[in-house]
């Protein structure tokens, strides 16, 4: 799901770079055959990241396809394809095409200064060390796509904005500003009605014309799953299996119930302290606590200096108890924050420095994704207005918000900004099949987290099964992204596509107990820190598949 930031965005057009070494693909067959005439090509260059000889052999291309297809002689536009081979090739195994990051509008981090092994690494036993390809992308809009669709108008006001006491109202104005100058400026050279999931679905079509593949095998995580679940409605014969890490399901509108969502999230961030009797004695009545500090922050904000990549000073961070909010929701996307969290309240309890690490830490990871150029956060609000908002009741949404006290107060402003933004977007609402559910008959593997912040397991556990040939392996102690989490839930995937029918449960749930055994039997190990009791860790054994 997205990794929040206020919405807005800029464009950047295609590189001298890429215009000066990039060579088209040719077509399957003689050399001499020309192609039938086609609005599409996938054309090859260099790739503009460094390798070395750990890596695979490695491939890069950019692929061009119409901005509308509707009207495929206008404007073109290019997302970028990196095709990792198999060590030893299995000709029978399908590539695997990672659709890209989620967000929706986050970046696969496939720029020059981002790019590292972690884009193959982290999939390797699924795919290149399995016999089977690894494939890349950027949708468009995002990333190393062009145009790349970010809001360079709202990271210079929230640099601003960040450093000054400013009420909810007051912040609201100015983001509402950063994206009526975004849509402005974006506007006149992009159509930002063609950035959602169904065309992304189509480009990836076209880019599996252009590879000469039959079939897909198709791996989503976060929003980036409902490209695939999307892509495999819409195309049916040309998908294999679909491995969805941390899936979005356009049947739920996460906005509708994103108050209650996010109130869970933080209850079950304190509950994870509460129910240990160690941790509970040494922070007790933390639910207090932080409402207090919420109430506390928002009357007398406090500054936090922070170190974030985007600066090579320290950034004095204005902390008011919305701000606090924010950044612990997006904190508890990974669970080995939960054992920060009573740290973290306590810290910022305090007047002087003292303990203030982990609020930094957090605070920094937030302002990092805030001010990240390579976040297509235009495209984001695109998919947003097109195929989700309009199938929000943003009254009964409020309504739902009011009931959720002090923790609730961000989420209250945020609802207001998220629609303020479709009406500044003003792009045509998706029919009602992109709100429907998706019964593909593709086999599926669906992993999700007990601790997710954004998508509940309870409504991911109820969407799944509208998808009559998948397997559920839910991990109760991890949050978001499981297989970046859990080299068990890697395994499992690569079990699942080498043969979509074999049961994954039994496996999968002997695996995650020995790993999580091991994690505890390494925390032992590890010598203490300065605190005499510490908050607990997730690494505690339990049987996490469902059965």
């Amino acid at each position: 799901m997205r990794n929040f930031r206020p919405l807005t965005a800029s464009i950047i057009f295609l590189s001298l770079l890429i215009g000066a070494c990039e060579r088209s693909e040719p077509e399957a067959g003689s050399p001499e055959t020309k192609a039938p005439k086609s609005h599409t090509r996938l054309v090859s260059r260099s790739c503009w990241f460094k390798t070395d000889d750990s890596w695979p052999a490695t491939q890069c291309f950019m692929m061009e396809v119409p901005e509308d297809y509707a009207h495929p002689t206008r404007r073109k536009i290019r997302f970028p394809v990196i095709r990792f081979r198999a060590n030893n090739p299995a000709p029978n195994k399908t590539p695997l095409l990672h659709l890209g990051a989620g967000g929706p509008g986050a970046s696969m981090g496939l720029e020059p200064e981002n790019a590292s092994d972690w884009l193959w690494l982290n999939y390797a036993a699924m795919t290149v060390e399995d016999g089977r390809d690894l494939i890349v992308i950027d949708p468009r809009g995002t990333g190393m796509a062009r145009p790349r669709l970010t809001c360079s108008e709202f990271i210079d006001d929230a640099q601003t904005a960040f450093q000054r006491k400013l009420s909810p109202e007051e912040e609201s104005r100015v983001f509402a500003f950063s994206m009526e100058r975004c849509y402005s400026r974006l506007s006149k050279d992009a159509d930002m009605a063609q950035y959602n999931s169904s065309v992304i679905a189509r480009d990836v079509d076209e880019l599996r014309k252009r590879l000469k593949i039959d079939k897909l095998d198709l791996y989503g995580v976060s929003y980036s799953s409902r490209y695939a679940l999307t892509y495999a409605r819409d195309y049916p014969d040309s998908v294999r299996a679909l491995v969805l890490n941390s899936a979005v399901f356009p049947n739920i509108a996460y906005t509708q119930q994103l108050a209650q969502d996010s109130l869970a999230a933080y209850e079950r961030g304190l509950k994870h302290c509460i129910e240990d009797k160690k941790c509970n004695s040494r922070y007790p009545d933390l639910r207090r606590r932080l409402e207090n500090l919420v109430q506390t922050l928002d009357e007398k904000p406090r500054t936090v200096s922070i170190k974030h990549r985007y600066s090579n000073q320290p950034y004095p961070f204005v902390l008011t108890g919305q701000r606090l909010l924010r950044v612990l929701f997006q904190a508890l996307y990974n669970e080995n924050f939960y054992s920060e969290l009573p740290k973290l309240i306590e810290g910022l309890e305090n007047t002087g420095d003292e303990g203030l690490e982990p609020a930094q830490k957090s605070i920094g990871h937030f302002m990092e994704i805030v001010l990240d150029p390579y976040f297509g956060d235009a495209a984001g609000v695109s998919h947003f207005c097109y195929e989700e908002a309009p199938f929000v009741d943003f009254d009964q949404a409020r309504a739902s918000a009011a009931s959720t006290g002090i923790l609730g107060g961000a989420v209250r402003s945020d609802l207001n900004l998220l629609q303020l933004q479709c009406r500044i977007w003003a792009i045509p609402a998706a029919p009602l099949l992109e709100s429907q559910p998706i019964a593909t008959p593709a086999p599926v593997m669906v992993l999700h987290g007990g601790l997710d912040p954004v998508l509940s397991a309870d409504d991911v556990d109820s969407a799944r099964k509208a998808l009559p040939n998948h397997q559920w392996l839910l991990f109760p102690q991890l949050a978001h992204d499981i297989i970046s989490a859990s080299s068990c839930a890697e395994k499992a995937a690569a079990r699942f596509l080498d043969n979509p029918k074999s049961d994954q449960t039994e496996p999968t749930k002997l695996c995650r107990q020995q790993e999580l055994a091991d994690q505890v039997k390494e925390e032992q190990e590890t010598p203490p820190q300065s605190d005499d009791t510490q908050a607990p860790s997730v690494g505690i054994p339990a049987a996490e598949s469902s059965p």
